[in-house]
């Protein structure tokens, strides 16, 4: 049975629950759980920083087995950032110790009087005083709380905020892992956890996680081990030496890496901050999420000379984009610096790197002056400058408090800036250039917490490559079929990188059943995406958005990029109609209807 863990830090009490079979036939686990729950605890019109507003961790059916790319949990609250429904994914070993501790949710909600963090050992849930780590960066803030409670991190999981949250930044993540940095970025989750005063949070759990079918389990991780070693061995050699940045000239030359705040989608400079090109001393050998991951996604490197010398990171792809191709910028060693200073301040790099490139294109269009600026020349390609702002928001200085806000604040108060504000529902753009990829343009429009790139698939790395980019038929199914692969990863939990070449609908469903017992084939599972689709319409629905939310900015939708021969824009509104159809929406609305919604058995 499955259990919940639900914790008032007003007050400081906890209770266990179960968690009805039948919500997790539904909903399986992670992502879809999180859905679900979310729905039905916040109530419509919370405060994102008030008591009303929970935030929800969940495990899912994996988490725990040991099985291949599953060292994953899902995040779930209401973003102070766009004011809806907001779900984020990190690797992490929090998912295996909450199932090791019989838990596949923990729900947080009500304000703490004074600083605090909680500890989770097995049953018992104990409330501690944060006074002394509070200011803390968020490595230091879990390691401090693995020292009090006498722990090391391979005996329990962490989870905290840096001083971002603690201020309430709208961007501010939640980090685990330690000094490994891994982060639920997006939506400013870490600003939910500073609302309620909560610095951080230890999970400890000793039981053993059930497995339904062990020998089928094992019998699948046999299949996936044949998979890697032959069809898809290509893509994990290439991804284990390179992890998400591996494609990063493919991108340029296809004209899909946004560039100069998206004026572009090539970077003249890209190979300077491309891993296989620049000579920063990276390691040959990746470093894993966990032990039994096959494909290792991490790479720290140390910046061993010039300006920049003694920074720090592992980056990934998002993080080269936003501060470096975005910011004009082709120093590898400032997007380094600029990927230490956010994980230790406690920041999602997507929206601190979209707002620095938004600066600077109001800075060269004289719409902002030096004199806004505390004197700094914000313009693209000046790397210096942009590490010196960066530096600024995180002590709070000046105009930093102005970036700390992120794009769509800034384009309230910047006059004539809202046309090229790159932002979806208050959300700042993932990297993939959209005018000229129609799926990816679609799935930016629909997602349920704004302009995410991963949260319906990834079209763009599919269609960029397969020549039917242009193509406007059909999109709707392609993004239906992405986001089905995709929510069903997270619900399990797991890594969704190999999720095309790898696993395939059926694979998903042998995993399911052998895990949990839940008979299951491709077409339920079909059905199970729509679902979790349809909940997460629910929630925003609940805030008011419809049809007209799901819309792009203005840029994508009425300036040609100027490297697409054809010299296209996004045609959104067939696009969505499209997608409407597809999932079987109302095309005026664009909202799942009370029939579809009785159909899938989604509670209202």
């Amino acid at each position: 049975m499955a259990s919940i863990l639900k914790i008032d830090l007003s007050k400081q009490s906890y209770r266990r629950e179960r968690i009805p079979e039948s919500i997790i036939e539904k909903y399986i686990g992670g992502r879809g759980l999180g859905s679900y729950l979310l729905y039905k605890l916040v109530p419509p019109k919370a405060d994102p920083m008030g008591e009303e507003n929970h935030l929800i961790f969940t495990a899912g059916p994996l988490n725990g087995t040991g099985f291949y790319y599953s060292s994953k949990a899902c995040l779930n609250t209401k973003s102070p950032q766009t004011g809806i429904y907001l779900y984020s994914i990190s690797s992490t070993t929090l998912g295996e110790s909450m199932r090791k501790a019989d838990l596949w949710a923990i729900d947080i909600h009500g304000i703490a009087d004074t600083p605090t963090y909680i500890v989770v050992d097995n049953d018992e849930v104990i409330f501690k005083d944060a006074i002394k780590i509070w200011g803390s960066e968020t490595a230091s803030a879990q390691k401090k709380m693995l020292e009090f409670e006498n722990l090391s991190q391979k005996e329990a999981s962490t989870v905290a905020i840096g001083p971002a949250g603690e201020r309430l930044i709208p961007y501010a993540a939640v980090f685990s892992e330690g000094d490994r940095y891994r982060c639920w970025g997006r939506g400013g989750g870490g600003a939910v956890m500073g609302s309620k005063r909560l610095k951080g949070m230890v999970v400890k759990g000793d039981g053993k996680v059930m497995i339904h079918d062990e020998k089928k389990l094992w019998k699948i991780k046999k299949e996936v081990t044949k998979i890697l070693n032959s069809e898809a061995k290509s893509w994990s050699n290439r991804q284990k030496k390179y992890e998400t940045g591996a494609d990063l000239d493919a991108l340029n030359e296809v004209g899909i890496l946004p560039t100069k705040n998206w004026q572009r989608g090539k970077f003249e400079n890209y190979w300077k901050i491309d891993k296989s090109t620049t000579p920063m001393g990276w390691p040959e050998k990746g470093r894993s999420c966990a032990p039994y991951c096959p494909s290792p996604g991490c790479r720290d490197v140390e910046v061993k000379s010039g300006l920049y010398r003694g920074y720090h990171s592992d980056v990934e792809y998002e993080t080269i984009y936003a501060f470096g191709s975005n910011c004009g910028v082709d120093e590898m060693g400032a997007i380094i610096a600029a990927s230490q200073i956010c994980d230790e301040f406690g920041v999602d790099t997507i929206s601190a790197g979209v707002t620095m490139s938004f600066i600077m294109e109001c800075f060269e269009r004289g719409l902002i002056t030096s004199k806004d600026t505390d004197g700094i020349e914000l313009k693209f390609g000046n790397h210096e400058a942009m590490i010196q702002m960066l530096k600024k928001m995180a002590r709070g200085e000046g105009f930093g408090n102005e970036i700390a806000g992120g794009v769509k604040r800034l384009s309230e108060k910047i006059k004539g800036s809202s046309f090229f504000a790159m932002h979806v529902k208050g959300l700042e753009l993932g990297g993939y250039e959209c005018r000229g990829a129609n799926g990816q343009a679609l799935q930016f429009a629909i997602n349920a917490r704004g302009g995410c790139h991963h949260g319906y698939g990834l079209p763009a790395r599919k269609e960029a490559f397969d020549g039917t980019r242009m193509n406007i038929r059909g999109k709707g199914q392609l993004v239906k079929e992405e986001a089905t692969k995709r929510i069903i990863c997270d619900s399990l939990v797991i890594c969704t990188f190999p999720r095309w070449r790898v696993f395939n609908l059926d694979l998903l469903a042998e995993l399911i059943k052998a895990t949990t017992g839940i008979e299951c084939s491709s077409k339920t599972l079909e059905e199970f995406g729509l679902r979790v689709m349809c909940q997460e319409r629910l929630f925003n629905m609940r805030e008011g958005l419809s049809r007209k939310d799901d819309t792009l900015p203005e840029r994508l939708l009425r300036e040609p990029k100027p490297d697409e021969p054809e010299g296209v824009v996004v045609p959104l509104g067939s696009l969505l109609d499209e997608f409407y159809q597809a999932v079987g929406w109302d095309i005026s609305t664009g909202n799942p209807p009370n029939s579809l919604l009785n159909k899938l058995g989604i509670e209202r």
